[in-house]
């Protein structure tokens, strides 16, 4: 028996013995290099894990001696990856960089495939740990050590499009946009030696034509763009974007643009910029025409939102067509349910309209908007189905366009596509090159050549401002709102009467003051194609002028006391008589049944405001009624309580007469015509700015008329 169970374990053991050894060549681990590059290929089993991203890590690479390596074999990762990230903080407190970085390389073996170890710890390498120093040359390291840690991140998490993407964020936005971006840009171009590495490390060559700035080295906006280009390979290639589509391709023509803004501000103004910013438009029309899938489940482009609204102006206008008088009949009642002022405010073109009128506006496009689906169930049973279907369609083109303009606002899309347009104008660069050079001739002190430099800018300046509009609300205006100011310094007086830049100065000051009509700002980005040929300054400034005259008010001064002080207000009176009070009623009477009777205090008011004015008691009243009358006003010897004409307060009386009312306004304000409603039939709507029959035909996002569906 003794024999039998020996021979059974020898078996067992032979067994394990032989197994071994097909084990070990199935699962033997690859040879990397330090760049993770494979130099002999393991196993079988090895290589199923590499491909589709299965290990965990190399526990080779963790100090053996460490404390985080007995805790990982014996299956306690996740705990020594806890102590690992309070090391870190602890170190990073100290400020024991060497320690800390050590302490990151660990974690980073331990976690390889948990994205948010490599983006919090390169974020801290390359923006919190980079402040920490004085000297600008030491914290590029700190940022390219941020850089360094993200690639080797990129090696376990190849389908992971967030990699790539935050690299070229910290490539464009830490050495394009730090307080240093000077010198770090001057660092990176530099840089041959990091250029290498990183093409070692990743594969992407940062010096290949189109990360090339105009000096053919390499530029970090360009190399930021040569990352987020990777990510949307990745995309094609089956990953999936990092963040929502929209926001996730918008980055790469940002960084385009803020290409070209760089190359401006650092005084390259020539063709150089043109081209940059011709690259920046072409890239964001890609972008305006790239399907992109919205939270409402639905895929669109932001650029066809002309095609959208033709389409949505063709499904109404048969829709219309085919419900006859039903959808007529239920407009007009609408129309007519609505005031006067609703319905001038409706058919006033919205670039015309007041601010009361904008609020006005928008109410009563939603109160004038129809449902279709309402108009469709009241018609006849035998087009009620096709007209229920052509109601559905209407509605979803009608939602295809809110969608639209809801995600081009989002990302200001109608601005940055005319801003492109702008700056490659003719009339851009000589602005801008004018100035940058008047601003040089300045510093030399060579005072009449910088004022005809300056000259020839502010008139490149007001032909560009008049031409695309948008561009006096950014930093563009802000930079000549500076160089204005240096101007008015170097003359040493005052602008001259015919400065080319009045109209934009007097714009500008509504605007910072909050006072710039809305209806207007909100379509300055889309002047250009709304109103060709119009002046977006004109218009803003004429309209202003007209509604602060309308809102003027109108002081009469030939019925204002002479001594008299400010008119208290008075609350009215619900027991108010409306009988005259007898004229041979002498001032102190009135005064004393002043307490007894509601009307004969409202009316004396005149008597208690002379009081207030300068105290001199009751008889003051009478003083006041002798210089009205030396003066030629209108009251009488006797100021009675009942004489209303020598109050100012007591035009807005509401027991007043007519006659005395017109009597003491010589100088009414003049109100606005309002369309005179014929008595024998109610009044029609007129045509709206866009349409026919007084319909809400335009689109919420063009068009003169107004948005019902914003």
């Amino acid at each position: 028996m003794n024999s039998v169970v020996l021979r059974r374990r020898l078996a067992y053991i032979s067994a394990i013995v032989l197994l071994l050894v097909p084990l070990y060549f199935m699962g033997r681990p690859a040879i990397r290099e330090d760049d993770g590059s494979v130099t002999t290929q393991g196993g079988v089993l090895s290589q199923i894990r590499d491909e589709y991203d299965l290990s965990q890590g190399d526990l080779g690479e963790i100090d053996p001696a460490s404390e985080s390596m007995r805790l990982a074999t014996l299956g306690l990762r996740g705990v020594a990856a806890s102590i690992l990230w309070q090391k870190a903080e602890g170190y990073k407190k100290e400020q024991y960089w060497d320690r800390m970085s050590a302490t990151l390389q660990q974690i980073a073996v331990l976690q390889p495939h948990f994205v948010n170890v490599w983006d919090f710890q390169s974020h801290n390498l390359a923006y919190n740990v980079s402040h920490e120093f004085d000297d600008y040359r030491q914290r590029y390291q700190w940022v390219k050590r941020g850089i360094d840690y993200l690639l080797r991140g990129g090696k376990f998490n190849k389908n992971n499009t967030f990699m790539p993407y935050q690299t070229g964020w910290i490539f464009g936005n830490k050495i394009g946009m730090a307080d240093e971006k000077k010198q770090f840009r001057e660092l990176y171009r530099e840089d041959d030696n990091f250029h290498d590495e990183v093409r070692t490390k990743s594969g992407l060559n940062l010096a290949q034509a189109d990360g090339l700035g105009p000096d053919r080295r390499p530029d970090n906006w360009l190399s930021g763009v040569l990352w987020y280009d990777k990510a949307y390979d990745m995309v094609g290639q089956g990953a999936r974007p990092c963040k929502s589509t929209m926001m996730f391709y918008r980055q790469g023509p940002q960084w385009m643009m803020k290409y070209a803004d760089g190359l401006q501000s650092e005084g390259i103004l020539d063709v150089a910029a043109k081209v940059a910013w011709g690259r920046a438009g072409s890239s964001w029309g890609e972008f305006g025409d790239r399907r992109i899938k919205t939270s409402f489940g639905t895929e669109m482009n932001l650029r066809q939102v002309d095609s959208a609204n033709e389409r949505y102006q063709i499904l109404l206008d048969e829709f219309k067509e085919f419900c006859g008088s039903t959808y007529d009949d239920l407009y007009q009642a609408s129309f007519d349910s609505l005031t006067e002022d609703e319905q001038q405010a409706w058919l006033t073109k919205d670039i015309d309209r007041t601010f009361d009128q904008v609020l006005m506006a928008e109410d009563v496009g939603y109160r004038l908007t129809i449902p279709p689906d309402l108009v469709a169930r009241q018609l006849p049973s035998d087009k009620r189905i096709e007209g229920i279907k052509l109601a559905k369609d209407l509605k979803a083109a009608k939602e295809l366009i809110t969608h639209i303009e809801i995600y081009r606002n989002q990302i200001n899309y109608s601005y940055w596509e005319a801003r492109c347009e702008a700056e490659q104008e003719d009339a851009a660069v000589t602005a801008r090159t004018s100035m940058y050079e008047a601003e040089q001739l300045l510093d030399r002190g060579e005072l009449n050549a910088a004022i005809e430099k300056y000259e020839i800018a502010w008139a490149n300046w007001e032909k560009l401002f008049n031409k695309h509009p948008s561009m006096m609300v950014d930093d563009s205006a802000d930079g000549v709102l500076a160089a204005i100011e240096e101007y008015r310094k170097t003359i040493d007086g005052d602008l001259p009467e015919d400065f080319e830049l009045e109209k934009f100065l007097e714009f500008r000051e509504l605007y910072d003051s909050a006072l710039a009509d809305p209806a207007m700002m909100s379509i300055i980005a889309d002047w250009p194609q709304r109103y060709p040929g119009r002046n977006f300054l004109d218009e803003m400034l004429r309209k202003t002028a007209v509604i602060n005259m309308m809102d003027t008010p109108v002081i009469e001064l030939d019925t204002m006391p002479v001594d008299a002080g400010p008119p208290i207000p008075m609350a009215s009176s619900d027991t108010e008589s409306a009988a005259p009070i007898a004229e041979t009623e002498t001032e102190t009477e009135a005064d004393g049944n002043s307490s007894s009777d509601d009307s004969s205090n409202d009316d004396s008011s005149n008597d208690e405001t002379s009081e207030a004015g300068d105290g001199s008691g009751v008889d003051k009243a009478a003083e006041v009624g002798a210089a009205d009358s030396a003066a030629g006003g209108d009251s009488t010897e006797s100021s009675t309580a009942g004489d209303e004409a020598e109050s100012p307060s007591s035009e807005a009386q509401p027991d007043k007469p007519a006659e005395t009312s017109a009597e003491s306004s010589e100088t009414p304000a003049e109100s606005p015509e309002v369309p005179a409603e014929s008595p024998e039939e109610p009044a029609k709507p007129a045509e709206s700015p866009t349409g026919t029959s007084g319909l809400p035909v335009a689109s919420p996002v063009s068009g003169d008329a107004p948005r019902p569906g914003k």
